[in-house]
């Protein structure tokens, strides 16, 4: 597992998000397990790493190490932290509507909520996995599928889902580590494996969804390790690999109706305006890591790095600007909120960034307060 390279940096904490206290750790003490313990409830959970962001609504949601949860009904102007029935660290989280949410995590967790975020339950863990992944391989009667089945059964729960996408209340998407990818069709009742429609040698990890397009007709986007992307033209349409010039990891992407972009390690940036066929780089300030991107509601594109920079185009994305912030914070995700402001995922919880001015002047991004029920249950 040491060649995993996290998404959103989850290589911040480790391989669990938990420093010094793997997985293997946790499972050794059956009442530590972190995918049957339940997350702590605490004071400071505002304030704690978080790793993704999703929208339930009116209501935008947190996620990130050891089973946070976070909740904000005021477009992260402030926030409550709300339970987790497991403490493994969560990765991505997803809403099909205003009430039926999916967060996934270390463990090949899936958690589903049914009232917009308040409360969760388990869906699926990496035991389930294992076998969801043996019972297709054998059933494909593919030797090298069934070979990677068999070693996943034995390996156990000890890998992350590192993204998920639902494109309503019923159909959704997970993937993570070693090429895994699973779908449903039934909102998380039953889930089936898609590894064999994916042309992926060398099970590379898959690190991203993006969407383009309608939820009922997409054209969709996976990312992954070592230049892996690869596109469907539908939900359930087959994956097709789509070449690039760079042999890195991919994070993640953003689009407009003209222009695609894919981002990953070390500052690399590129820009397509043909639909993928072809590709140029975009010189960014710096060589680090771009963790995350998205349009905002003025149709700039920004994108944020593990340095605590947030980069602004206003030319398609072809070139970026860097944005100055009053304080910085190594940046996991971002989002646009609907009065204009930006809401980011980082290493100091979740941050909100005032709307940018015409003459995109410096901006200062500040913690959002909790709010007085942080770190208490709610109901």
């Amino acid at each position: 597992m040491n060649r995993i390279s996290m998404r959103r940096r989850s290589l911040l904490l480790g391989w669990m998000g938990l420093p010094g206290l793997p997985l293997a750790g946790w499972a050794a003490a059956p009442d530590l397990d972190p995918l049957t313990h339940a997350a702590a409830m605490h004071v400071r959970a505002t304030t704690s790493v978080v790793l993704a962001l999703g929208r339930a609504g009116t209501r935008l949601v947190a996620v990130g190490e050891r089973g946070t949860i976070l909740l904000s009904d005021d477009e992260g102007q402030s926030w409550r932290q709300t339970a987790c029935p497991v403490s493994v660290s969560l990765t991505g989280v997803s809403f099909g509507d205003d009430r039926n949410g999916w967060i996934v995590g270390h463990g090949q967790v899936v958690l589903h909520s049914s009232d917009g975020g308040q409360n969760w339950v388990r869906q699926l863990d990496g035991t389930q996995v294992a076998q969801i992944e043996l019972s297709a391989a054998k059933a494909s009667r593919d030797a090298e599928l069934i070979r990677t089945a068999e070693r996943l059964v034995g390996e156990g729960a000890d890998k992350p889902f590192l993204d998920v996408h639902f494109f309503d209340a019923n159909h959704g998407l997970v993937i993570g580590a070693y090429g895994s990818i699973l779908a449903t069709e039934d909102g998380g009742k039953t889930w089936r494996s898609r590894r064999a429609e994916m042309p992926n040698p060398g099970s590379r990890h898959l690190y991203r969804i993006h969407r383009r397009g309608e939820a009922a007709s997409p054209e969709l986007w996976l990312c992954g390790e070592q230049g892996l992307l690869c596109r469907a033209n539908g939900r359930e349409a087959a994956f097709t690999l789509v070449p690039t010039p760079y042999k890195g990891s991919f994070f993640g992407m953003a689009s407009t109706r003209a222009t695609l972009l894919v981002h990953g390690l070390r500052g690399n940036l590129w820009r397509s305006t043909d639909g993928g066929a072809s590709w140029a780089r975009v010189e960014m300030p710096a060589p680090v890591t771009l963790t995350a991107a998205t349009v905002l509601s003025d149709a700039s594109l920004v994108l944020v790095d593990e340095a605590g920079k947030l980069l602004r185009s206003t030319d398609e994305g072809a070139s970026f600007t860097a944005v100055s912030l009053a304080k910085a914070a190594a940046f996991t995700d971002v989002l646009p909120a609907r009065d204009g402001a930006v809401v980011l995922a980082s290493a100091r919880g979740p941050l909100r960034l005032a709307p940018f001015a015409p003459t995109a002047a410096p901006a200062a991004a500040t913690p959002a307060p909790a709010s007085a029920s942080a770190g208490k249950q709610t109901s």
